[in-house]
């Protein structure tokens, strides 16, 4: 087996470390105890998105590194759009006009052939949440009353999921990549818009968090110009998707989406 050469890290997460290897490729280095399976969906995913001729890193396949398991992939250069939008506030429509045609041609792509299914990441994330077990019961027959959907899904794509390059957008990690319904993709990117955690940035401008609602409606409005999905489908799915996020250690503010729940009917 030939071990890649670590020439620098590139970037870090709470679930993998990037480096740089040579050949212009990169090493998504798994943190150690991290489920398996996890990264199996992603090769899974960027593979199948690769296939379907959407812009994504390619893959060349996973690598083990002691304990730690990773996907070798293309290293595309670039920068997030979570990192661009606060800099060209005056840009940030044409922007995210560019992100909703980018998920929408995510979800153009059949899901075929992908073996994880959004029905069941939900469901387990809803089983594993830190609410009620009313909440909970509720959050599941709303799910069940769901389409399942063969559309494939990016499961967690966000502005910094979404990387600008020379050549357009490329959506990146595709950990959650699946099979399912379009309108259930756009109700958990809705919510992460609006709730997700307040990092450094924000943290340090208080003033742009006035732009995530107005961001959220736009994109919205925008993905649904773009396709045959209606507000209904999407709202459908606020329930069980806010649930879901709700599992221990996740990144969404937690305050506004037990918020968000109360307003939506369910008190969490």
């Amino acid at each position: 087996m030939i071990v890649p050469h670590l020439v620098a890290l590139v970037g870090a997460g709470a679930s993998a470390e990037v480096f740089r290897i040579s050949g212009g490729r990169v090493l998504k280095l798994y943190r150690e105890g991290l489920d398996p399976g996890v990264v199996e969906r992603e090769h899974d995913g960027v593979r199948h998105a690769q296939d379907q001729g959407l812009h994504v890193p390619r893959t060349f396949g996973m690598h083990e590194c002691g304990n730690r398991r990773g996907i070798i992939l293309e290293e595309v250069r670039g920068t997030t759009l979570l990192r661009t939008l606060p800099l060209r506030v005056p840009q940030w429509r044409p922007l995210l006009r560019r992100f909703a045609d980018y998920h929408a041609m995510i979800h153009r792509c059949s899901g075929e052939g992908l073996r994880h299914a959004q029905h069941h990441i939900v469901r387990v994330r809803i089983q594993q949440a830190a609410v009620s077990e009313r909440v909970r019961r509720e959050a599941l027959e709303r799910l069940e009353a769901l389409p399942r959907g063969d559309r494939l899904c990016h499961g967690d794509f966000h502005p910094g999921n979404a990387l600008l390059t020379r050549h357009g957008i490329a959506a990146i990690d595709w950990s959650n990549g699946c099979s399912g319904d379009p309108a259930g993709d756009v109700a958990r990117t809705e919510l992460l818009f609006r709730y997700s955690g307040f990092g450094r940035l924000l943290r340090t401008w208080p003033a742009l968090n006035l732009l995530r609602p107005l961001a959220a409606s736009f994109y919205l409005a925008e993905y649904l110009r773009r396709t045959a999905i209606a507000e209904t489908q999407v709202a459908a799915w606020r329930i069980p998707i806010a649930v879901a996020a709700l599992v221990p250690d996740s990144r969404v503010h937690r305050p506004s989406v037990l918020q968000a729940l109360e307003r939506l009917g369910v008190s969490a």
